[in-house]
């Protein structure tokens, strides 16, 4: 006979996975706070740690260095909360590649830039003012660029093969649209520094999609 399984220890495992869970997302939290009000080379993982209430070495256990906490921000900034599945992977993405409408696509990609960058743009900004002394910074920065630009290569591939394209419009320039209206530097610009309302921002971002690929 097999032996018993012990439900409480059961229990117990799923209880420290969500404690786990809540630690890292309170660390994140307070992180990307400090970050963007102090930047990255004036947040230590002591300021992190005292402002959570956990021990430095709960972070570096959690994340590994300071570097890769400022990654798991950035991550978390994109996909809107800590799991671990990646944002092409989400139902929102899912929804707009299943959407056979190419101007419905650009629409809602317009909509999802609208949620996402707001939460990611000032810490863009953040990366770029430490990487120019803090090589994983800029190497987190580079491949943050080139992981945009493989999304809007399948992006741009999509729209191609269902024929969206306008004549004269290659893939690798629709590519490169993409990538340059989706980019949190262009929100940045105008809702940050012009105060465009982050709605409009979508709207236009979609608008200009459209004009410049359909």
């Amino acid at each position: 006979m097999g032996a018993a399984v012990n439900p409480r220890r059961r229990y117990d495992s799923s209880g420290r996975q969500a404690r786990a869970r809540q630690t890292r997302e309170q660390i994140c939290d307070v992180a990307r706070r400090l970050f963007e009000q102090r930047g990255y080379a004036h947040t230590t993982i002591a300021d992190i740690a005292r402002t959570a209430t956990v021990s430095p070495e709960t972070i570096f256990k959690a994340f590994g260095s300071k570097g890769a906490l400022l990654g798991a921000v950035v991550s978390a900034a994109i996909r809107g909360d800590t799991e671990a599945t990646p944002l092409r992977r989400r139902p929102v993405i899912e929804a707009i590649r299943h959407e056979h409408d190419p101007r419905r696509q650009l629409e809602m990609y317009g909509n999802l830039l609208a949620e996402v960058n707001p939460r990611l743009a000032p810490l863009v900004r953040v990366m770029r003012e430490a990487a120019s002394g803090d090589a994983e910074t800029a190497t987190a920065l580079a491949a943050l660029k080139a992981n945009r630009l493989d999304g809007m290569s399948e992006f741009a591939a999509l729209l191609d093969a269902r024929g969206a394209l306008r004549r004269g419009v290659s893939r690798r320039e629709a590519r490169d649209v993409l990538w340059a209206l989706n980019s949190p530097e262009l929100y940045e610009l105008l809702v940050l520094e012009r105060g465009w309302s982050i709605r409009r921002y979508g709207r236009w971002v979609a608008q200009q999609l459209a004009a410049a690929l359909l």
